[in-house]
């Protein structure tokens, strides 16, 4: 795939960052398809797939990630330099050469369950949370974890508010997606009915073999 079909795939769909030149331009065209993991999963709609990949971008080279993305989307949304967005640049320059999350189907499963039973009562949070992850403990995950989100169709929306936090005072969402235990995740946007439109994120650390990190 060239390098100007893939900036395009990637970044039509996000026209309000277009106005900050050099976001994309900064970022290894290698790198962005190394960390595109979710790109071949059939399951999953687009801006789900870029749910993942600003996920491991972030992850990956945080300080970056902080001088392109959030800078661009603070100026664009024309945020407040509040704590919580401080506090974000400061953990995202500490975050680096992180695992890639690697896009599976079981915890896509249990995050499209969550996302359309919520999207129809109109409720929002981790409503049976241990009985929805039961059957995949121990085998294969011994660790999970989930993040909501409410109102935002657009990836780069979805990511970037759950990454600033704001308001949550443990920064739960935040630390869900900068943890380096985690390996693996399952991401579903469903409508919504008081919210027009929910994400779930759930996250999981596996042993299984062929979960092994990108030689960057």
């Amino acid at each position: 795939m060239t390098r100007t079909l893939l900036l395009l795939l990637l970044v039509l769909p996000l026209l309000h960052l277009r106005a900050q030149p050099g976001v994309w331009e900064r970022w290894d065209t290698e790198v962005i398809r190394e960390l595109h993991a979710a790109g071949e999963a059939a399951y999953l709609g687009e801006e789900e797939k870029k749910v993942v990949l600003f996920m491991n971008m972030a992850r990956h080279d945080g300080p970056l990630f902080a001088e392109t993305f959030l800078q661009a989307y603070i100026g664009d949304n024309q945020m407040e330099m509040t704590g919580y967005v401080r506090s974000l640049f400061r953990d995202l320059k500490k975050t680096s050469g992180l695992v890639p999350l690697r896009i599976e189907e079981d915890l896509t499963s249990v995050a499209r369950g969550h996302a359309v039973k919520m999207g129809e009562s109109g409720r929002t949070g981790h409503q049976d949370f241990n009985k929805r992850f039961d059957p995949l403990m121990g085998h294969p995950y011994n660790h999970v974890g989930e993040n909501c989100s409410y109102g935002y169709a657009q990836a780069i929306d979805i990511v970037l508010s759950l990454l600033i936090d704001e308001g949550i005072s443990d920064k739960g969402h935040r630390n869900n997606i900068l943890n380096g235990d985690f390996n693996s995740v399952g991401v579903a946007i469903r409508a919504h009915k008081n919210y027009r439109v929910n994400c779930v994120i759930d996250f999981g650390h596996s042993d299984r073999s062929n979960l092994n990190q990108l030689p960057f």
